[in-house]
């Protein structure tokens, strides 16, 4: 098993950094839909819920707003956040009544929720 090396060589398993939501269900998802701007849902089989809010980057961050984010995430979402593949922010959380307050947080700090969907990118 990956997790029971005994070298440093190599990076280590990315299963160790996700959310227990996504373990649990990992291959086990029944649907997706987007709630409202910005914010999706991803429905299991077991019928867990993980919520997905976006926030656009301008792709070159500060390291001030990296922590931010991080800081954001550790305050609604357990930690858990990860970039996309054009540098947008994808909070993941799994208490749906933590989604308005963390999307306030991220626009007062000056950043718009969005890009779900067949929408343009940053």
């Amino acid at each position: 098993m990956a997790d029971e090396r005994i070298t440093d060589i190599g990076p280590p398993n990315y299963e160790q950094f996700l959310p227990e939501v996504i373990k649990k269900n990992y291959g086990k998802w029944d649907y997706h839909e987007i709630i409202k701007p910005g914010v999706m849902v991803h429905v299991a089989e077991s019928g867990d819920k993980l919520f997905t809010v976006r926030a656009a980057s301008p792709r070159l961050l500060a390291i001030t707003s990296i922590r931010k984010f991080c800081d954001i995430a550790d305050k609604y979402c357990d930690g858990h956040l990860r970039w996309t593949s054009r540098n947008n922010i994808e909070f993941l959380l799994t208490d749906e009544s933590k989604i308005e307050p963390l999307i306030k947080e991220v626009e007062e700090y000056g950043f718009p929720i969005g890009g779900l969907g067949s929408k343009l990118s940053n």
